[in-house]
């Protein structure tokens, strides 16, 4: 009697170069909040990923494309999350108090502290400003934009007010996410994100 072996179906070519560019960009990533942009060279990127030069540049030309991508999944993935956040919320003070809760959860992420750095080297590097900038810019007005949604369902109309409490609460985040890659204490962090998240919620919807 022959008993049939089962055989694992074979990859495809976009099945491989999906699995070669997940590869790539957790690498990246790892070798960016480890070494911070400067460390982040390809010859590191491609030692951490344990794979050749060629095979990395085939999916990623130069580094600034490969920083782009880094900065563009990290950005679909919060997209994701803080959709999510404002849609769990039955009134606008909850959303928004989702909304913040769900930020701030991204401080202990590798990713956040990676793309932190890219954005630093934005400023002395044009190609990665060119290839960062417009996902970027993208990314900030759908934030805007779920700010804006969030007060107007709470009969809210101060757009001055709310950028200038995005601008602030930006300026937390960045801060948490270097004070946690100082201090990995996470405890500390949450007690700073309470007491932050309480004045913010208290500014737009009062008492």
């Amino acid at each position: 009697m022959t008993t049939a072996t089962a055989t694992k179906p074979r990859r495809t070519q976009a099945d491989r170069s999906a699995a070669t560019r997940a590869k790539v960009l957790a690498a990246a990533r790892d070798v960016l909040c480890a070494q911070g942009y400067s460390g982040a060279t390809m010859h590191a990127i491609r030692d951490a990923a344990g794979m050749s030069l060629g095979a990395i540049q085939h999916q990623f030309p130069s580094k600034a494309k490969l920083m782009a991508a880094v900065a563009a999944e990290f950005a679909a993935y919060r997209t994701q999350i803080y959709t999510g956040a404002i849609r769990r919320g039955t009134t606008p003070r909850q959303s928004m108090e989702n909304l913040i809760d769900a930020n701030y959860q991204m401080v202990s992420r590798p990713e956040m502290a990676a793309v932190l750095e890219i954005h630093l080297a934005r400023r002395n590097d044009p190609d990665l400003d060119q290839e960062v900038g417009p996902s970027a810019r993208r990314f900030d007005r759908r934030v805007r934009l779920w700010g804006h949604m969030i007060l107007r369902a709470a009969g809210i109309d101060n757009d001055q007010a709310y950028q200038t409490l995005q601008l602030l609460n930006n300026a937390v985040t960045r801060g948490l996410t270097v004070e946690f890659i100082r201090n990995p204490d996470m405890a500390l962090i949450e007690r700073s994100v309470a007491i932050w998240k309480a004045h913010m919620l208290e500014l737009v919807f009062g008492p």
